[in-house]
């Protein structure tokens, strides 16, 4: 499992997922971006607090006034739904900067690791899309 997911990225996650489900937490967000990956990330505690942290210093979630204990909740401000809005549109040019970069990795494993690799690869990415 890659382990390493950029911090933009992470942040853009949290917030849309916020907004879509509303009140969350921290652990909650962890297993939505397993999910979204199909598990092929797992983000840390540290990684997915540390976003939570920076986005409430920035006023962009804030906590909620849900009682649970040992659970902090976190909601979507209306300045986060602006900067969701803002991160909208960059995310769907990541989105085609990495269709690119994609196919471009294919390309090159497919050269260093032969055709007989790369068709189980596909193979395996047809199973899983």
């Amino acid at each position: 499992m890659q382990k390493r997911i950029p911090s933009e990225l992470i942040s853009y996650l949290i917030m849309k997922t916020m907004d879509e489900k509303g009140e969350t937490y921290g652990y909650e967000l962890i297993n939505t971006l397993k999910d979204i990956s199909n598990e092929h990330w797992d983000p840390s505690y540290g990684t997915v607090y540390g976003a939570l942290n920076r986005m409430e210093k920035k006023d962009f979630i804030q906590r909620a006034d849900v009682e649970e204990e040992d659970r902090k909740y976190y909601r979507l401000t209306s300045k986060g739904k602006e900067e969701l809005e803002k991160r909208e549109s960059g995310m769907k040019e990541i989105g085609e900067m990495a269709q690119e970069n994609v196919l471009g990795f294919l390309c090159v494993y497919r050269e260093i690791y032969g055709e007989d690799k790369f068709q189980e690869l596909m193979d395996r990415m047809r199973k899983e899309f």
